[in-house]
Formats: C-alpha cells, structure tokens, sequence
C-alpha cells in the first residue's frame, strides 16, 4: 500500500520556519517477507503556502516487487503506479483534513510471463483519497489515510495514533489494510513519525503482517519529507 503524506501541520513547532512552503517532497521504502516497494512524490500548493487552506496537486510514484511461491516455482509480480492528484485542504482548528481525485496508472507484469490480459499491462483509471491529522490535545495525534482505485480494485486505509516524546516526534500504534482483486493484507505495529534531522523529517513503522496467500510475517518501512 502507498503510504499516505500524513505529518505534521506546517504550524506545529516540530517543523519550525516562517517563510511559505511550497513544495513538500516525500520518499520512502516498504519491506516484508515477500515484497518490496519504493516510492516517491511532491505536494505542491500552486497558491504558494502549503499552510493555507485551499488547491494542492499530489504526484505519486512507486514501484513494487512481490513474490508468490508454488509446490514447483516462484512468480515475480512488478508492480508501477502512477498518479497526478488534484485536491484541496481544509484545516479547522487542530484537524486538517486533504482530499483528492484524479487520473491513474497502473503497469502490472509477470515473471515467469503470465498469458492472461487481466493479470498484466498497463491500464489507466481513476483515484480518490484522504488524509487527516488531528491533535486533540498537546501532547496526542492521530492520523488517518484511505484512497480507492478503480484499476483493479484497489482499496487502502491506514490509521494511527501516537502521544508525542521529548518534543520531538510521537510515537503510538498503527493499522492498515489494502485489497486488490488479486490479495488482500493486513498489518498492525507501531510507528514513530515527525522525528526531524536538518532538513529531512522522518517517519518509520514495523509490525505483523497478515496476507490472503498466507504470506505472514513482519514488515518495516522508512520514509523521508523535506519541505520548500
């Protein structure tokens, strides 16, 4: 599953800074016993303040490798999305809240070859997402993120809570789930999200996954944002 940009509000004094944001760049990396994904994107606020309620355009990219193991081979899934997101931000308070919709990519190949058109190629669709990051106290978050495709099906959702350290980055639990016409999965752990060296904030995560194909194990992920 695409991880979501949910951080912290520009405003909060974590991130720091009087001069308007334009660009937040994002990357990160997803591990688990049977895949690995990398991804990259931008949010940019045409208007010039990433801090201002109004249009935001989300560019999204990732690249996944899944394996699937047989009494007699392993099948290698590839995996590239590709999405340009137009969207809009609201903030109320301490809740800020970003919706999107637009056009979408997917290119899904196999390794051995797999001869079935809705198996593979590329195909073009439709997304629609959100992201939400409350604080209802000082000193407790919580985020949550859905988006769903229709190539091929796919639904996502993650939900995390976390209680800030050391004024310095939160930490709590988190929930996610993603669904395809192919597999569905489910992971629960923890995180640690907002912790800020120079001019990189990052974010990781580590738990228990839970696959359709009895693909069980433990995942981790990693990712960076800088603002501009």
């Amino acid at each position: 599953m695409a991880q979501p940009v949910t951080g912290p509000p520009l405003t909060d004094n974590l991130i720091g800074g009087s001069k308007p944001e334009r660009f937040l760049f994002f990357s990160g990396v997803d591990v688990w016993r049977n895949g690995l994904a990398g991804y990259d994107g931008m949010l940019l606020a045409p208007q010039g303040d990433l801090n201002k309620d109004g249009f935001l355009v989300r560019l999204f990219m990732s690249d996944n490798i899944e394996f699937y193991d047989t009494a007699t081979r392993r099948f290698t899934t590839n995996i590239f999305r590709a999405s340009a997101l137009p969207g809009w931000r609201i903030k109320r308070g301490e809740l800020e809240v970003r919706m999107f919709a637009g056009p979408t990519l997917e290119i899904r190949g196999f390794k051995p070859a797999v001869q079935i058109d809705k198996l593979s190629g590329s195909r073009f669709g439709v997304q629609l997402a959100s992201e939400l990051w409350w604080e209802p106290t000082p000193a407790m978050m919580v985020a949550a993120a859905a988006a769903v495709t229709t190539v091929n099906s796919v639904y996502s959702a993650r939900a995390a809570a976390g209680w800030r350290l050391f004024d310095r980055f939160w930490i709590g639990p988190e929930v996610s789930m993603s669904t395809d016409r192919f597999s569905t999965q489910y992971r629960l752990g923890a995180h640690l999200t907002g912790f800020r060296t120079g001019i990189l904030e990052w974010s990781a995560g580590v738990g228990l996954v839970q696959d359709s194909f009895d693909r069980n194990g433990v995942y981790g992920r990693i990712s960076a944002l800088f603002r501009k």
